[in-house]
């Protein structure tokens, strides 16, 4: 499950395969509009509770106007070693910071199938310009929020079913800049900024 939870949280410590993160089909802030955020730029680092080594990310702007992410982890050995890089979009909806993200890469490789176009939003908090801290839609709480109707999705069958949004670009950012939606959000990884 680490593994391709990990691609999703934008972490290369974690490489152990198993079911996806909740993904959208579209990407939140497409009726707003994308714009870079200039604080995320430069290196970054951190670790998961259960990792003995730092990851560091590097948040660089790309050709295309967007953001690239390049995660790097020399965590154990070199099957757990890697790099990673992400394309990400970036929004503000509300009081909400979201990164939608795009696995690119995974050791210079492209993404596995499942994972091959896959959205991945993420809400993000920056404090004083020297911490980051990355949140993960919860699975749990996303299914509820879809049986409940505040947003259309799917979910697949079984306890560890996939979790899909497919509610179109208006009622995706209409949701997305409320505070229900920032409590269907949990902290994965706090990141401090590297001089």
């Amino acid at each position: 499950m680490k593994r391709l939870y990990a691609a999703a949280a934008i972490s290369a410590a974690l490489l152990l395969a198993g079911c996806l993160p909740v993904t959208s089909e579209t990407p939140v802030g497409t009726t707003t509009g994308f714009r870079n955020d200039n604080a995320l730029y430069g290196t970054w680092k951190g670790r998961m509770e259960d990792e003995k080594t730092e990851t560091y990310f590097h948040f660089l702007p790309d050709k295309n106007g967007g953001i690239t992410a390049v995660l790097v982890s020399a965590q154990g050995g070199k099957e757990d070693a890697g790099w990673m890089t992400f394309a990400l979009r970036t929004a503000t909806l509300g009081a909400n910071r979201i990164m939608n993200a795009v696995e690119a890469t995974d050791n210079g490789k492209p993404p596995e199938d499942a994972m091959k176009g896959a959205n991945i939003p993420l809400l993000y908090t920056i404090n004083n310009g020297r911490k980051l801290t990355l949140y993960l839609l919860d699975e749990d709480k996303a299914k509820e929020a879809i049986k409940a109707g505040k947003i259309a999705g799917t979910i697949e069958a079984g306890n560890f079913g996939d979790v899909k949004i497919t509610a179109n670009a208006g009622a995706l950012d209409a949701f997305m800049a409320t505070p229900d939606a920032a409590k269907l959000f949990k902290a994965f990884i706090v990141l401090k900024k590297v001089e």
